[in-house]
């Protein structure tokens, strides 16, 4: 008979204690994958084959869905019930980048999730909790996923800043897991349990102890004589903070040295235009001014022609539209085509204040942060109104977002204050008493 209901059960048939693991609604999960290069390859290995074995302890109609993040987020793999869809996304990631945009991946997984029909979401978190070159901050991210009650699993992967971790976890009502501490089982069942249950991951339980044998209390230790305690105490506590204070007192003058280091190796690495010496936003970014030369038709070849081309063939280039045709050898029968291409690069021109006539090129492949900090990709020291770190333009959607990180006089578009707003062409951006607009500038690939 025990056999018999053993089988039952394990077959679904013996009532609710066979009921699956979410007797209500199945879950919708966001798995968020480092593949930054300071998590390994190993720990990237291992983050992954965890990942790919959450679906299945989750029980049918759970869907799961795959973010990675280095230099920027992106999404691998929507929203599927399928596990061969997450394994074929999984298998195809790698390490690559420069940076860790994991605020913004926090960002974007939570509002992915945000507009994800049910209400059972959480979203599993894999990284060391180091961040690089976000166009937002960790704010913005938490800010969501509490808003739509989307708790986070953060799993630590190789050197870990377990305070960014911790955080990420307590304020969404997740769980922290320490490397090497959570496997698939133990996140399915704790995604399971919802926000607000025990934190399993850091509960130990105490070592065992021999049976039928009561631990004995432990000892006090035996009263000193109240002259010993006199004759010590004064001695022992000054030379104590005499050496701890030494100590802080090196760290401080070297981290002042290596800070005063870093400050001058930028002041004089900062790049300039080889002809008129203008600041450059980068290394890779052409001079605005000097790279404005016209686009003029190409002169006659005297060499040997082509037989793709007749002597009297010529184009004509006008630098006004995208892409320009010209026919060539009017009178004939036969026409021949030719197509000059005109890249369209985003840039910001300073149209009042401090920097006026300057033009910036706008980053498509990362975010472009302004600020007074010289860290920034666009540096307006000049203008004492803008905050260190003003705001980002970061690409996404297909277009360019501007963010605003807190700064003190706010971050206005066409004489708005904007927290977030897409960006169009000819949108007026003001920083301070800086006006920058947005504009699309077209040069000859």
């Amino acid at each position: 008979m025990r056999t018999l209901a053993t089988a039952l059960i394990l077959s679904g048939l013996a009532g609710p204690s066979a009921a699956p693991l979410f007797a209500e609604e199945p879950p919708v999960l966001v798995i968020a994958l480092d593949t930054s290069k300071s998590i390994g390859k190993p720990g990237l290995d291992r983050a992954a084959e965890m990942a790919l074995g959450i679906l299945p302890e989750l029980g049918p109609g759970a869907e799961a869905a795959v973010f990675t993040f280095d230099d920027q987020s992106r999404l691998v793999q929507p929203r599927t019930s399928h596990l061969e869809d997450l394994s074929r996304a999984l298998s195809g990631v790698a390490m690559s980048g420069r940076y860790t945009a994991l605020y913004d991946a926090l960002y974007d997984a939570s509002r992915y999730l945000r507009d994800a029909p049910g209400t059972r979401k959480a979203i599993v978190l894999l990284t060391d909790g180091r961040d690089e070159n976000s166009a937002l901050k960790i704010e913005d991210g938490l800010k969501v996923a509490e808003d739509s009650h989307i708790p986070v699993y953060a799993v630590g992967v190789g050197q870990v800043d377990e305070r960014v971790m911790r955080r990420i976890a307590k304020l969404t009502g997740g769980d922290y897991f320490p490397p090497g501490s959570g496997t698939a089982g133990l996140l399915a069942s704790r995604i399971a349990a919802g926000p607000g249950a025990p934190d399993v991951a850091v509960e130990k339980s105490a070592p065992d102890k021999p049976a039928g044998r009561a631990s004995a209390p432990p000892r006090e230790a035996a009263p000193r004589p109240a002259a010993a305690r006199t004759a010590i105490a004064p001695t022992a506590a000054p030379a104590t903070g005499l050496r701890r204070g030494w100590w802080v007192g090196v760290a401080l003058a070297v981290v002042t040295a290596v800070a005063l280091a870093w400050i001058a190796l930028g002041q004089r690495s900062r790049p300039r235009c080889a002809t008129c010496r203008r600041p450059l936003p980068d290394r890779l970014s052409e001079c605005a001014f000097c790279g404005r030369e016209p686009v003029t038709a190409p002169p006659p070849s005297r060499g040997k022609v082509s037989t793709e081309a007749k002597p009297t063939d010529r184009t004509i280039v006008v630098d006004t539209a995208p892409t320009i045709v010209a026919r060539v050898g009017p009178g004939t029968e036969e026409y021949l085509e030719k197509t000059v291409v005109l890249r369209e690069r985003p840039v910001l021109s300073v149209t009042r204040g401090p920097g006026m006539g300057l033009v910036y090129e706008v980053k498509t492949s990362a975010p472009t942060s302004l600020g007074r900090a010289k860290v920034n990709d666009i540096v307006l020291n000049a203008d004492v109104a803008v905050s260190s770190e003003h705001c980002r333009i970061r690409p996404e959607e297909g277009g360019f977002v501007l963010h605003d990180l807190k700064s003190t006089n706010g971050t206005f578009v066409n004489d708005r204050r904007v927290t977030r707003q897409p960006l169009t062409e000819g949108d007026t951006i003001q920083v301070g008493e800086t006006y920058l607009q947005f504009r699309l500038e077209h040069r000859r690939s």
